[in-house]
């Protein structure tokens, strides 16, 4: 009875017809960079509960993915122009990978994966994140991102963001807000009310007032609840 399946550097550009067969599948892993498409067979693996596809050439997910109910993990850092409507529907995922695709926006889906807690999307093609969910405005604070309270962890390096999506504030699970490489000028106040981390200061060039006061030797350190600003373009003012 199989239940692990990993496939990597391999030629292949569509799934094995007969995969379907393996009803007891648990994990499946398929790297190489040529798989280009999934078929309907991969709504037949309903035991499916951890899938990797990084590094593929995939442009869309079938709507039948959904029916992959118990996928509580699952990456696909491929070529996907669109957020995958299937994903909306698996409500135990916990870390979802779409990094590296080209995506430009989030569809209000999303909050309906109750229990998703790391989201990746870095080097997609996200303008800023407000206007991803221009739709969604609810007293000036997108209600679909309110709704995503098991959320912890957020990586959105790698654009071009001009400013720090607030929105975020909202979120008190949320741990770790990976918005580096991007053009950012501003910390918002909403800000002080959330919980501190450390990193160096060098990183980033922000008021005086968050440096602290206990310097080592070798760096000096500010407090800003593990939001990484590394590599920013500006200089960053808190205002």
């Amino acid at each position: 009875m199989l239940k692990h399946l990993i496939i990597h550097s391999n030629q292949l550009t569509q799934l094995p017809a007969k995969i379907h067969r393996l009803k007891h599948l648990k994990e499946f892993s398929v790297s190489g960079k040529q798989l280009d498409s999934l078929g309907e067979q991969i709504s037949h693996l309903k035991d499916l509960s951890k899938i990797e596809l990084s590094g593929n050439a995939l442009r869309y997910i079938p709507v039948e993915f959904k029916n992959c109910i118990r996928k509580t993990k699952a990456d696909l850092s491929n070529k996907l122009s669109q957020f995958p409507n299937a994903l909306c529907a698996l409500f135990d995922l916990k870390p979802l990978n779409l990094s590296g695709n080209s995506i430009s926006e989030i569809i209000p889906g999303i909050s309906d994966i109750k229990d998703l807690e790391r989201l990746k999307l870095k080097k997609n093609k996200l303008s800023s994140f407000s206007a991803c969910f221009e739709n969604e405005i609810n007293n000036g604070m997108p209600a679909l991102v309110a709704k995503m309270k098991a959320l912890q962890v957020l990586l959105l390096h790698h654009y071009h963001f001009d400013s720090f999506p607030e929105e975020l504030c909202s979120l008190k699970c949320l741990k770790t807000r990976d918005i580096s490489d991007n053009q950012i000028k501003n910390i918002p106040l909403q800000m002080s009310g959330l919980e501190f981390a450390s990193f160096p200061s060098d990183t980033c060039h922000l008021s005086s007032k968050y440096q602290s006061r206990n310097r080592t030797k070798r760096k000096k350190m500010v407090y800003l609840n593990s939001l990484w600003l590394k590599k920013t373009e500006n200089k960053i003012r808190v205002f």
